[in-house]
């Protein structure tokens, strides 16, 4: 693992977002598993975002998620919605654990997604997952296997992650794992969303949309994740 880290070190790609229009993408896939449908699913919140600060925007956003999946067990079910319908942009989540424990296999799988995402006129955005809370020395793995994978697909990366390591150090008293140590709270979902929406749309700010969080809650949240994908690109 200490080389994949030194791989990932030097191979650092130009991670900048580019969009299907001037205000984001109009068509979203989701592919992952818990980490993305827990809490009423990431992708709804990511929409209710998009939809205040875009409201004359006509967006589809949909997900697959298989419980506790691996990304290579998504090879059916991404091939059958890429023949159903035309993406702009297919995030791929894999398991929490894969990119640590089966790197080749997360690595594999993703290449060949890759190529059917390309082939079909899409681009993949990698979802980097977070540490357990546990596990905190999980957050540098997983950063360096998913910009390894990112470098060699030429793949943008939503280092929803590190965002989790920003907001577990700074701000303990907001929870963003449930007691499982693993799965997000509301918090977590809505950190990770706002990840997203920053990645996919360049800017975020003032929002009313709050998922039921207190205002300063999600303002925070939401000021993180801009900040992270910032520090993220520049460090690229």
């Amino acid at each position: 693992m200490r080389m994949l880290t030194l791989l990932a070190a030097a191979l650092l790609p130009a991670l900048v977002a580019t969009s299907a229009t001037a205000d984001g993408p109009d068509r979203v896939l989701f592919i992952g598993n818990s980490y993305t449908y827990y809490n009423n699913s990431l992708h709804n919140h990511y929409r209710q975002m998009v939809r205040e600060k875009y409201p004359d925007k006509t967006q589809r956003v949909r997900i697959n998620t298989i419980s506790g999946g691996n990304l290579s067990e998504h090879h059916q079910g991404l091939a059958y919605l890429l023949l159903a319908e035309d993406w702009d942009v297919v995030v791929l989540q894999g398991h929490s654990l894969g990119p640590i424990d089966a790197f080749q296999r997360f690595r594999a799988a993703a290449v060949e997604h890759n190529t059917r995402i390309r082939d079909d006129g899409a681009r993949p955005v990698l979802f980097m997952t977070w540490a357990r809370t546990h596990r905190p020395e999980m957050t540098a793995v997983l950063r360096d296997a998913y910009v390894s994978v990112a470098k060699e697909i030429d793949a943008e990366v939503s280092p929803v992650g590190l965002a989790f390591e920003t907001v577990t150090r700074d701000r303990p008293d907001i929870a963003l794992r449930i007691a499982d140590r693993s799965h997000p709270t509301l918090a977590g979902t809505y950190l990770a969303a706002s990840v997203f929406f920053v990645r996919l749309h360049g800017e975020l700010g003032d929002l009313d949309y709050t998922a039921g969080l207190p205002a300063e809650t999600a303002a925070y949240l939401r000021a993180v994740a801009a900040q992270t994908v910032a520090d993220f690109d520049n460090a690229s």
